[in-house]
C-alpha cells in the first residue's frame, strides 16, 4: 500500500511544482518589465511640460515678448515637434493659436535661472499674421 501512497502523492505534487516554477518565472519576467515601467525620478536634464506651458516666447532680435506657450505637440515617439503659441489678445482672452516647429525655436533659462524662455526669429506682427493652428 505504501507504493500507492507515494505514487498518489507524487501525482498530486507534480502539478503544484510545475505551476510553482511557472509562477516564479512569470514573477521574474514581470519584475524586469515593472522595473523598466516605473521611474522613481526624472532623468538628468529632464524638463517637465508644465515648466514650459505658460512661459514667454520672445523675439531673438529685441527681446520683446511675442506670445505665450499654450501647448506642446509630440510625435508618436514622444519627441516634441512643435509649440503652440498664443499671440495677441490680453491675458489669454482673444489670443490666436499659432504652431511653431520645435527646430525654429531656442529654449533657454531666464537670467534668474527660474523660468524657461523660447526665442524665435519673428515679431508679434508676423505671428499674428501667421495661419491659425487648428487642433484636430
Amino acid at each position: 500500500m505504501k507504493p500507492v501512497h507515494s505514487i498518489a502523492l507524487t501525482a498530486l505534487m507534480a502539478p503544484a511544482i510545475v505551476f510553482g516554477i511557472g509562477s516564479v518565472s512569470a514573477d521574474q519576467q514581470m519584475g524586469g518589465a515593472q522595473s523598466e515601467m516605473f521611474m522613481s525620478h526624472a532623468p538628468q536634464n529632464a524638463i517637465y511640460a508644465d515648466d514650459l506651458i505658460g512661459n514667454s516666447v520672445k523675439n531673438r532680435a529685441d527681446d520683446e515678448e511675442v506670445g505665450t506657450v499654450q501647448d506642446l505637440i509630440l510625435d508618436q515617439d514622444g519627441q516634441i515637434v512643435g509649440v503652440i503659441v498664443g499671440v495677441g489678445g490680453f491675458l489669454g482672452i482673444g489670443d490666436k493659436a499659432v504652431a511653431l516647429s520645435w527646430d525654429s525655436m531656442d529654449l533657454e533659462l531666464d537670467a534668474d535661472g527660474d523660468e524657461y524662455i523660447f526665442r524665435v526669429d519673428a515679431d508679434e506682427d508676423t505671428l499674428e499674421e501667421a495661419p491659425e493652428y487648428e487642433r484636430d
